[in-house]
């Protein structure tokens, strides 16, 4: 079966119909695009259009070019990832790639090559591609999906037809979960994972929001003796590891908006009671110092591998003491 398009992919997908009919789709795409929108599907539906051998602007779902891009094992598909997750792509993958694109197709009609996450590649990566991209070989699509664009040499991008995701509504959420998962949303929990819809799936079928309830309770324990009690956190963290960072960096953000008097715009929306308790028992100027410190620290361990995160969260949350 053909792998079908979520409700807020419908608006890019119709441009891009449009574009397919007047034969003036751009030979470089760059999706800039969270990876929780769902944009492998986009891309995915894209790549059975344009290989499906009826030709159309929708793919027919039965031919033998579509049953090959479903399995994934089409020979004019190719999806171009770092070998090892979290690592690079190196040049000679893009050199393969560039190879790809010279190959005469196996279906007499397009060639797809798909890089994802294209902000991963390598500086020498980037300029063997870039060199390809400065003359394209005919019937090969490019799709470069991207979450950091910025991250992207600019050269890059330059020669790319950039599309972007639209705002999606919390409503557009709401009602997309409550039909295909049957579930019940909240506000707090489309805002904790910054309206991707495929994040709050994740949030509910993966139990976060328990991981994410144990995380507030440990913190609020923690500054109710003073932090004299540091472990719990700091164990609920290393287990969730950025997720948890991100979601006590909301924390203490709802929490500095309530000591300004700013009583909306909290991610934290049903959490009112910890907030208004938390925000009377640490003062303003820890509270903010506090905040710019976690997310500096979120940085280095993004950024720093082997760095000792016990150490440097017990240390963190001692910081509070004194203050």
């Amino acid at each position: 079966m053909v792998t079908k398009l979520y409700p807020w992919q419908k608006n890019v997908w119709q441009q891009w119909q449009q574009l397919i009919v007047n034969d003036r789709l751009p030979h470089a795409i760059l999706c800039a695009m969270p990876d929780g929108t769902g944009r492998d599907a986009l891309v995915q539906y894209l790549s059975n259009t344009l290989l499906c051998l009826t030709q159309g602007i929708e793919p027919c779902g039965f031919c033998h070019s579509c049953d090959l891009v479903e399995s994934g094992n089409h020979p004019d598909l190719h999806w171009i990832r770092p070998e090892i997750e979290g690592k690079s792509i190196s040049v000679d993958q893009i050199r393969q790639c560039n190879s790809w694109a010279l190959e005469s197709s196996q279906f007499n009609a397009k060639r797809m090559i798909v890089i994802e996450p294209a902000e991963k590649m390598t500086e020498s990566a980037a300029n063997a591609l870039l060199k390809t991209l400065e003359a394209p070989p005919k019937n090969c699509q490019f799709v470069l999906l991207a979450e950091s664009p910025h991250h992207l040499l600019p050269t890059i991008r330059s020669r790319c037809q950039v599309w972007y995701q639209p705002e999606i509504s919390g409503e557009v959420i709401e009602q997309w979960l409550g039909e295909t998962e049957k579930l019940k949303v909240s506000k707090q929990s489309i805002t904790l994972n910054g309206y991707l819809p495929l994040a709050v799936k994740s949030f509910y079928q993966d139990k976060k929001q328990s991981a994410h309830q144990l995380l507030l309770s440990s913190f609020d324990n923690c500054v109710k003796s003073s932090f004299c009690y540091t472990s719990d956190v700091v164990k609920s963290l290393i287990k969730l590891e950025d997720e948890g960072l991100c979601w006590l960096s909301y924390l203490l953000s709802d929490i500095h908006k309530r000591q300004l008097g700013i009583m909306t715009t909290w991610v934290h929306c049903d959490e009112k009671e910890t907030i208004e308790r938390l925000a009377v028992s640490i003062s303003v100027d820890t509270v903010y110092k506090q905040y710019l410190s976690l997310n500096t620290l979120r940085q280095q361990i993004n950024v720093h591998s082997g760095l000792n995160k016990e150490l440097l969260l017990t240390q963190w949350l001692f910081e509070f003491i004194g203050e």
